[in-house]
């Protein structure tokens, strides 16, 4: 036999339909955001670690001054391992935009072809894709390579470089300025022999290796060149290279944030479902009492008002996942393959998605609403009978004596709802802080740039694989620089810092405290936030060429903003590295400096800054839109479910007060004002709690990022949080005006005892 209280669930949803509806295009919103999110993200996923086995990715590279003879090379390859050439020639396509042409490759990084074919003739090439889409290049044009021109033929994906890193020390992408390409062999013997890097690639033998266990085999790797009269010029493992390991350590990132935004507003709408079966409650208590006094059980009913939030649930979850898997999986792959060099993804059924966006809300909805009305119906038929729907405890009575009388309504009308006005808040705090993360990036970059270009003190700087005297004519100051490395345990990763040996009179950094003790140093402000450091703390780092550790004190923090950096007088500097007191490898100049490019190991220009800013906008701008968009949907359904709420709750008490002679004006002033109230005060606390959450939480989503970025808030967008805010309140308050008006004047007369 059907149960008869069934037929009063379509009842229940026709009366309320705005307000289920509401709901509904938020949770179907967010299933199908999270949905299309995580089913391209798992798949990029997948395609990546499945694209880097089958095109057999190298385990690490190093380079070195001149090309290996057989007797090193079956040294090194004795250790367990294949060696491979990889080396480049990188070659400018205009003053700040350079291509790193590599020969086809058949043994190890082997590329995939996204669009066209490889070049199989002389003068023909075939461009990483997203390098190609970012400057405009189509299959069938030129670029200009090495005062010649180059047929594009084809655009490629290579799993050492899914994402376009030009230095390691690099803080972001750059597909604008920085590009790879493929040529054959004869195109590539055209290039300069003095612009070739003798790069070469390794992969192990055996695959289950350990970071650790690759690192050792690198060193040993470097012993055997140093043993046999090689100089090295760079070394590293495939997760020290952040071209290959930027792009998975950032789909972990990304991952956990997204779900947990996620939760939270499940958590939120299973609390408004919550408020709703509580109004409904107390509205049928004489109902209920009824049905508790004919038999039937406290089980019985806690399933039928779990009912309607389980099956707007269900119905969400399997609309939002058809959204989430058909209409929005273009729009983030797009924004995956916007910053990222990937082979063409084909979007897959995820079971870890499906559960995290239709189980695990089933299960919010289930829990929190069985413990509530378990709660609610335990109480006696009589007291139901009695409309005697609150706790048993006796509450205290609030004394109201202070105010006029209108004032005082108000306060009694937010005491008296005050489970519905925190649920409200909640929502208005979370919807704030929504908002705000669509909208911060901008300021944020915006300000990081700004600080970073104020914190460059020169227009060139120069690092050089020898000493090289200028000419005469010319005029730089002359520095020491290295590279150490030192361990950020919170992220699990080495970072890069950049020493500099200066003068003690210098031109250029003469605003730098500069320690005379040998074992001190001064370190940059990016460096020092990023690691928790203060003056007097003792910092350990460590050269990856030679192991060796050096330990330093924290002499001073020196307001420097455009990386992690380090500061040493250079005497000091060339003790440290064992060098002749004079020495130097580099130069600082606000000139452009005459030096042969075939003794540049750097060179670093105001303009290499800029072009950070510029990938950053391009990369979080896509964010902005959509999170904006949720941020007011959230906005308009939490204020109007919930304002609607109070209302209904009170529309007996209201058709009282119209009987009484209240119009409907001073009615709206009595109820809708409280809520104003609320909603202004939750406003008010909403902009600085979501700058406090949003640091916070940016410090945790860019934890691996090789930089320090401190989040920006402007005071307009304080002002925005408000005037948003207030605006889309002014839209419900029309709304719950008219809901006002049609009340009845015999409302009161109803249910009367």
């Amino acid at each position: 036999m059907r149960n008869p209280l069934n037929r009063s669930l379509w009842r229940e949803f026709k009366q309320n339909l705005a307000r289920y509806l509401a709901i509904m295009v938020v949770m179907v919103l967010m299933i199908s955001v999270v949905s299309g999110f995580l089913s391209v993200v798992y798949s990029s996923k997948d395609l990546l670690y499945k694209n880097q086995d089958e095109c057999n990715v190298e385990n690490g590279q190093f380079a070195v001054t001149q090309t290996l003879n057989k007797d090193t090379k079956d040294k090194i390859e004795d250790l367990n391992l294949s060696l491979y050439e990889n080396f480049y020639s990188e070659q400018d396509v205009n003053d700040d935009t350079m291509v790193r042409v590599y020969k086809t490759r058949k043994n190890v990084n082997i590329q995939s072809i996204y669009e066209g074919r490889l070049p199989n003739k002389e003068n023909e090439i075939a461009l990483d894709r997203l390098f190609a889409e970012k400057n405009n290049y189509k299959i069938g044009d030129a670029i200009k390579l090495n005062k010649k021109n180059i047929k594009i033929v084809g655009t490629i994906a290579v799993p050492d470089y899914t994402s376009l890193i030009e230095k390691n020390s690099d803080l972001m992408m750059d597909a604008i300025h920085f590009g790879v390409a493929i040529v054959n062999q004869d195109t590539f013997d055209n290039f300069k022999k003095d612009n070739v890097t003798y790069n070469y690639s390794y992969v192990l033998d055996e695959k289950d290796v350990n970071d650790k266990q690759n690192y050792d085999k690198l060193n040993d790797i470097r012993d055997i060149c140093t043993e046999n009269g090689y100089m090295l010029t760079n070394m590293m493992t495939a997760e020290m290279n952040q071209c290959i390991s930027f792009l998975p350590n950032d789909m972990g990132g990304d991952i956990p944030m997204i779900e947990t935004l996620f939760y939270i507003i499940l958590v939120i709408l299973a609390f408004i479902f919550v408020v709703i079966s509580e109004t409904i409650i107390e509205d049928q208590s004489t109902v209920i009492g009824t049905l508790l006094a004919s038999g039937y059980t406290k089980n019985e009913l806690t399933r039928h008002y779990m009912a309607l939030p389980i099956i707007i649930t269900f119905l969400s979850a399997v609309i939002g996942n058809i959204a989430g898997y058909t209409l929005l999986p273009t729009y983030f792959t797009n924004l995956y393959y916007g910053s990222y060099c990937l082979p063409p993804l084909e979007v897959k059924f995820i079971p870890s998605a499906f559960i995290s966006t239709t189980i695990v809300p089933l299960i919010f909805m289930i829990v929190i609403n069985y413990l509530m009305l378990s709660r609610k119906l335990k109480m006696a038929p009589i007291r139901f009978l009695r409309r005697d729907t609150h706790k048993n405890k006796v509450r205290k009575h609030i004394n109201l004596k202070r105010g006029s009388f209108f004032r005082r309504f108000q306060i009694r009308v937010i005491l008296q709802n005050k489970g519905s006005y925190f649920t409200l808040f909640v929502g208005i705090i979370f919807a704030s802080f929504i908002f705000v993360f669509g909208l911060i990036m901008q300021p944020t970059i915006d300000k990081y740039m700004e600080i970073t270009k104020d914190s460059v003190k020169t227009e060139y700087q120069y690092v050089l694989k020898a000493p090289v005297e200028l000419k005469k004519s010319q005029r730089a100051e002359k520095l020491t620089f290295t590279s150490l490395e030192t361990y950020y345990e919170p992220a699990n990763m080495n970072l890069d810092i950049s020493f500099y040996g200066l003068e003690n009179d210098s031109k250029y950094y003469g605003d730098v405290s500069l320690p005379k003790d040998k074992d001190e140093v001064t370190i940059s402000y990016d460096f020092a936030q990023k690691m928790g450091l203060k003056k007097g703390d003792t910092v350990t780092f460590t050269n990856t060429y030679t192991e060796k550790d050096y330990k330093f004190k924290v002499y001073d923090i020196y307001d420097y903003r455009a990386g992690f950096s380090a500061y040493l007088t250079r005497e000091n500097l060339n003790k440290i590295l064992k060098e002749d007191k004079n020495y130097y490898n580099g130069y600082l100049s606000n000139k452009k400096l005459d030096i042969d490019e075939e003794y540049i190991q750097s060179k670093i220009t105001k303009n290499d800054v800029a072009k950070i800013g510029e990938q950053m906008t391009e990369s979080f701008g896509q964010m902005i839109p959509i999170m904006t968009s949720v941020s007011i949907i959230i906005y308009l359904v939490v204020m109007y479910i919930l304002t609607k709420l109070v209302i209904d709750r009170n529309s007996g008490n209201m058709s009282f007060l119209k009987v009484m002679g209240y119009d409907d004006k001073e009615i709206k002033k009595l109820y809708l004002n409280a809520t104003t109230i609320v909603v202004l005060v939750s406003l008010i606390v909403s902009a600085p709690l979501s700058y406090f959450t949003m640091d916070r939480l940016m410090k945790f989503a860019f934890m691996r990022f090789a930089g320090y970025i401190e989040i920006y808030m402007p005071y307009y967008l304080y002002a925005l949080v408000l005037v948003l805010g207030l605006l889309v309140y002014s839209i419900v308050s029309f709304i719950i005006n008219k809901t006002i008006q049609r009340i009845d004047l015999g409302e009161s007369l109803k249910d009367t005892e």
